[in-house]
């Protein structure tokens, strides 16, 4: 049984070290223009693929020991409504 507290923490270190992290983020660029951003510790391995740009979507996958324990797919486009589309990218 996975500790949900540690699956927390690990997520929310993996986000602060890949897509929260900026330019400073290591992104691989794959065949399929998709982009995948992978941040390992211990046990814990997370992998966000995506495909950017104004629609977007993805999912991030959390393993413990190779085993995938955890799944969020996402899709979405910021509203027409918003003057400033880098606001929005910069709170996510």
């Amino acid at each position: 049984m996975i500790n949900k507290k540690e699956l927390c923490k690990f997520l929310v270190e993996a986000k602060k070290s890949t897509y929260a992290a900026g330019d400073s983020a290591q992104k691989n660029i794959n065949d399929d223009k998709s982009t995948t951003l992978i941040f390992e510790s211990g046990d814990w391995k997370y992998k966000d693929n995506y495909f950017g740009g104004e629609l977007y979507g993805g999912r991030e996958v959390i393993f413990f020991k190779s085993q995938p324990v955890y799944m969020m797919v996402y899709y979405g486009k910021v509203d027409n409504s918003v003057s400033d589309v880098n606001k929005v990218y910069g709170v996510l």
